[in-house]
């Protein structure tokens, strides 16, 4: 059925009864057809409004997903700059210009800011952890007994009251000393065969005398320190050093002088067994006459009179010696046995300018920290430099893997520090008020 009919039948429908005419069949087609495209563009801008709405809801779907990771991503990273900000934020507050002093793989050995970043607190703790857990606390010869530790040569002595060890490797052997001598310092820095020892010949405090015996195989050779003190004085040494070469015999030494009312008297002739002295009178026991008391006066004036006004005197002194016969003694300063070494052939000693070990003489004013109040110690090794020196907290070991304090190690507030070799084993002796420890690096 064409177009025409369509109208017709349309017509006939409606009841009206109209003469068709081909303009009018013409006009109605062409009306017709207009309304057909109308209809067709109208379907298709719905269709492309739905297809560009589809399209924009897959966009935006797959944008919200890759906001989604990218924001997981960077969460981390934005916490830890936040976190950063807000530390240097309450730390340094008000200094837009000061430098921040960030964390570096090698050690800086400065001390850094609390205004540095956790990264760089945390860095250092590591560094001090692993610092102490290289160090090794060496077990003294005898279980439970106080024990003195120093160095002589690359060895490591050890004392318990009048006995005396060398360590070797990892145990402890005692040394054979002359009976008759007690001694005060030991050189065992030419071996055992030819082992040297300082110290009192004789058991009368009063006439005692101060010696060095070398060891020549199966004999000793000894050289006897010239007695120098006023009379009635007596020494009492409480830390002494001795090194012995072909060429000098060297002894430093802490002593604590005294007058002695025992042998004031026997200088004068008396014999007596003990006293004491008291407002200028001695009160005594004398072998025959038992208790008896002298006036100071009747004594007469004496070199050593100055101590009944000052007490007893404490000094530091090294004794050296050409031949074992001349000697001079040279008073220093402080109160600290000062420690000796053999450096070009000569012993030196230590002081305030310098420190000392076998073959070195190091400059303290060159090796100090920045930080540091002072240098206790010093030793170069095939490992590079190691250190003690104090600060305000403290004493401080420094070597070329990190820093740490000494109270780490042993508990307790350090003292005094040294360093030196064991059979090429760098150790450590740390003084505290309990006594010195001995520990050994990576042992």
């Amino acid at each position: 059925m064409n177009l025409d009919d369509e109208v017709r039948r349309h017509l006939r429908d409606t009841g009206e009864q109209v003469a068709l005419t081909p303009g009018m069949v013409d006009a109605v087609r062409i009306r017709a057809s207009s309304r057909a495209r109308r209809q067709r563009f109208i379907l298709r801008g719905l269709g492309t409004l739905i297809v560009l709405g589809a399209i924009g809801g897959l966009v935006g779907v797959l944008s919200s997903r890759s906001n989604e990771q990218a924001t997981s991503l960077n969460l981390a990273p934005l916490a830890e700059t936040d976190q950063t900000t807000t530390l240097m934020s309450d730390d340094e507050p008000g200094d837009e210009d000061s430098s921040v002093s960030l964390a570096s793989p090698s050690p800086t050995y400065e001390t850094v800011a609390r205004a540095a970043t956790e990264d760089a607190e945390v860095t250092s703790t590591s560094v001090n952890r692993s610092s102490e857990s290289r160090w090794t606390k060496v077990e003294g010869p005898v279980t439970g007994a106080t024990t003195e530790y120093m160095y002589s040569g690359d060895r490591v002595l050890a004392r318990v009251i009048s006995q005396w060890f060398v360590r070797d490797e990892s145990s402890w052997r005692e040394l054979e000393i002359p009976a008759s001598l007690q001694v005060i310092a030991v050189d065992f820095g030419a071996g055992e065969e030819v082992l040297r020892v300082a110290g009192w010949l004789g058991e009368d405090v009063c006439t005692r005398a101060l010696v060095i015996q070398v060891r020549d195989g199966n004999t000793w050779k000894r050289y006897e320190l010239p007695n120098e003190f006023a009379t009635g004085l007596v020494s009492a040494v409480s830390a002494a050093r001795l090194r012995v070469t072909d060429h000098e015999l060297v002894l430093s030494r802490v002593e604590e002088l005294s007058l002695d009312p025992v042998c004031l008297l026997q200088s004068r002739g008396i014999d007596v067994v003990d006293a004491k002295i008291v407002d200028g009178l001695i009160f005594a026991t004398d072998r025959k006459a038992g208790r008896v008391v002298h006036s100071l006066d009747k004594l007469g004036p004496f070199e050593a009179q100055e101590f009944l006004d000052t007490g007893p005197i404490q000094r530091s002194v090294v004794s050296r010696s050409a031949d074992g016969d001349n000697w001079g003694t040279t008073l220093l300063p402080g109160l600290r046995v000062a420690e000796l070494g053999v450096v070009d052939g000569l012993v030196v000693s230590e002081d305030d300018a310098h420190t000392v070990h076998d073959g070195q003489r190091l400059d303290r004013n060159q090796l100090i920290p920045p930080i540091a109040l002072g240098l206790i110690d010093a030793l170069a090794s095939s490992s590079g430099m190691s250190l003690i020196f104090e600060r305000e907290e403290g004493l401080w070991f420094r070597d070329s893997s990190g820093e740490q304090p000494l109270e780490e190690l042993t508990g307790l507030p350090s003292l005094w520090g040294r360093l030196g070799l064991d059979s090429a084993e760098l150790t450590m002796v740390v003084e505290t008020s309990q006594g010195s420890a001995l520990f050994v690096l990576g042992g």
